[in-house]
């Protein structure tokens, strides 16, 4: 600074007592005296002064003089304590909340951190690689969208064409959703998860599909297929070690080809055909067996019972001449002449001739025929 050394930044210091001018003196930090402001085009009230900057470096340069190095050879080992630093520094990593930190030492695994401010020893000892293993992985197979919407998407053929058991095309598209399980095996053990699990859910989607048939496909085999699909695929992904967990398959289409769809519907039409004509036969069927079986059942026990009735009649006629013989040895003389009667009534009540005594004479014609046929007539009706 030129000018007497007692100058402030903002010129003299000098009393107010001296001949110079009151606002040339007055230190423009304090406040005036006798008016609020300056008049006089002076600086305001509480105005704060810049900063010396001078004074501020001298006073930076005091505090490093007594570090800094004497010589060229300190100077060298100050410049590589302060490279050293920054190259422990590098050492420090953030994991996230969904990531999991593996560290690998000299490229050959080493360990895992968990989320949070972690540390590994610097770069070419140690590397650390952050993949996010929480996230749900979705890969389309057949088709292709660019959002979650249906609408628009692209139909890949050479992906969703498959045969099924009894040799027919159907046009099969899906998505695969997977997260990481192991991270060491999906880092290491493979080399594009994302590939391969495309492969691999194609490859286990075509042998599902392989074993069922089409009308099962295209019904109620939706689910079952997804379901054996899903486990499959998690099959060969644990043959490989590729460390992901097939969370889910959603079958997003299952149709026959549209260069057949018409064909197909004819099919369709003739197998519910058949099955309307099968459904009508198994009506009959369940209508004429019961009936059958029925009329047997009823023919069955009629002929029972006629068996029980004629056994019956036998019986009670066997005990009937049973009795008469019993009653014949007693008195044979009346029993023989109740017999004879009895046996008489029986033949003559149905003969249609009559027959007189010869010492009789004359005897009156009656219309014996009309009366016969009256009395059988009045039987007829006093039956029950």
């Amino acid at each position: 600074m030129t000018g007497n050394d007692d100058e402030g930044p903002w010129g003299s210091n000098k009393p107010n007592g001296s001949n110079d001018s009151p606002n040339r003196n007055r230190n423009w930090s304090q406040p005036s005296k006798g008016r609020g402001d300056d008049s006089f085009g002076g600086p305001p009230n509480n105005v704060i002064p810049p900063p010396d900057f001078q004074e501020l470096w001298r006073k930076i340069k005091d505090f490093i003089d007594p570090y800094k190095p004497k010589s060229h050879f300190q100077s060298v080992l100050a410049g590589l304590a302060f490279l050293i630093g920054l190259w422990l520094v590098s050492g420090l990593y953030m994991v996230g909340a969904d990531q999991v930190g593996v560290i690998m030492r000299f490229g050959a695994f080493n360990r895992t951190e968990q989320p949070g401010l972690r540390y590994h020893l610097p770069s070419p000892i140690e590397s650390v690689s952050t993949p996010v293993v929480t996230a749900q992985n979705e890969i389309q197979i057949g088709f292709r969208k660019g959002s979650r919407d249906t609408e628009g998407a692209r139909a890949v053929p050479e992906e969703s064409m498959m045969l099924t058991q009894d040799e027919n095309i159907i046009n099969v598209q899906f998505t695969v959703f997977w997260r990481v399980g192991d991270v060491k095996d999906y880092l290491f053990e493979i080399r594009d998860p994302e590939v391969t699990v495309k492969m691999a859910a194609e490859s286990a989607m075509r042998e599902v599909i392989g074993q069922s048939k089409l009308q099962f496909a295209l019904t109620e085999g939706r689910a079952q297929i997804a379901e054996e699909a899903r486990k499959r695929l998690q099959e060969i992904a644990d043959e490989y070690k590729a460390g992901i967990i097939v969370t889910q398959i959603n079958l997003q289409t299952v149709a026959v080809p549209m260069e057949v769809k018409a064909s197909f519907q004819d099919v369709v039409n003739a197998r519910l055909d058949m099955e309307r004509f099968q459904n009508q036969a198994a009506a009959h069927v369940n209508k004429v067996i019961p009936e059958a079986k029925g009329k047997a059942a009823k023919l069955v026990q009629e002929s029972m019972a006629y068996r029980d009735q004629k056994i019956a009649v036998a019986k009670g006629d066997a005990d009937r001449f049973k009795e008469v013989l019993a009653a014949y040895a007693v008195s044979k003389d009346v029993t023989s002449k109740r017999l004879y009667l009895e046996t008489m009534e029986t033949i003559l009540g149905n003969a249609q001739k009559i027959i007189t005594d010869k010492g009789a004479g004359t005897m009156p014609l009656y219309p014996l025929q009309d009366m016969l046929k009256n009395r059988t007539t009045s039987r007829e009706g006093n039956a029950p």
